[in-house]
């Protein structure tokens, strides 16, 4: 479903992400682990195009035509997100719950949950969306008319990634969701990012805390100062020494 190859990015004349690349299959949850400043939010950011890319191309379809060996072609996927603007990128079904959630804090939940279906024009589908996000995040019922900057740090983390599903994505691009958060609630956060998955969602999960990441992966890829240093199945990365004294605190 996504392709990354050999991307660049910049911030200035400081080089991010030195020519990385990557692939999410449809129906994955793939992650990003890696100490702070490795560029795992400005991987995110390029892909969304928040973030214009030097060199290197961002490939994105849903269901991409095949190479002869079966694995995805990048030269047969004619959508080149690195060449559009990010409004258009989201429309395309790639959606983005942010580090540090950036809700709308004078907003009601319920006006951030329909900011995340501004560009939708078939109402039914939205409140079809809206009843899922409830059945996920049955709090964000409960306070539908309270200020989002008035809810607890979990339940904004549930209303940006709510807010991020009412796009209806094809793609699910999710930034630190358990930052911040107390032990119990950050093992809601990853049980949820689980329901997600397992109803059909594909998911490109960053985060700090490494193992609770690779618990709910089936793939992940290391970074380090803007390079891809390790990939591989996530119980592999699981079970890599490197990775445990790097990340896992073992």
């Amino acid at each position: 479903m996504l392709i990354l190859d050999s991307v660049h990015t910049y911030y200035g004349h400081i080089h991010a992400l030195k020519g990385i690349s990557l692939t999410v299959n449809k129906g994955e949850v793939v992650t990003l682990i890696g100490s702070n400043g490795a560029g795992k939010t400005t991987t995110l950011n390029t892909i969304s195009g928040v973030l214009p890319t030097r060199a290197g191309a961002i490939y994105f379809q849903d269901s991409p035509r095949s190479a002869g060996d079966g694995s995805p072609n990048a030269r047969d996927i004619d959508i080149r997100l690195d060449r559009l603007p990010a409004h258009d990128v989201a429309r395309l079904g790639v959606s983005q719950s942010p580090e540090g959630r950036k809700i709308f804090a004078r907003l009601t939940v319920q006006e951030n949950l329909a900011m995340g279906a501004f560009a939708r024009s078939d109402p039914e589908g939205v409140l079809h969306d809206l009843e899922r996000v409830f059945e996920l995040f049955p709090r964000l019922k409960e306070r539908l008319s309270q200020p989002g900057g008035t809810l607890s740090g979990g339940e904004q983390q549930m209303l940006a990634i709510g807010r991020a599903l009412m796009s209806s994505p094809r793609i699910l691009l999710l930034d630190e969701p358990s930052m911040g958060l107390a032990p119990l609630l950050v093992q809601q956060i990853f049980q949820i990012i689980r329901e997600i998955n397992a109803q059909g969602m594909t998911i490109l999960l960053v985060e700090q805390n490494a193992q609770a990441a690779l618990q709910v992966a089936d793939r992940g890829y290391v970074l380090e100062t803007g390079n891809i240093v390790l990939s591989g199945p996530a119980g592999d990365l699981l079970a890599n020494p490197q990775v445990a004294e790097a990340y896992l605190g073992i």
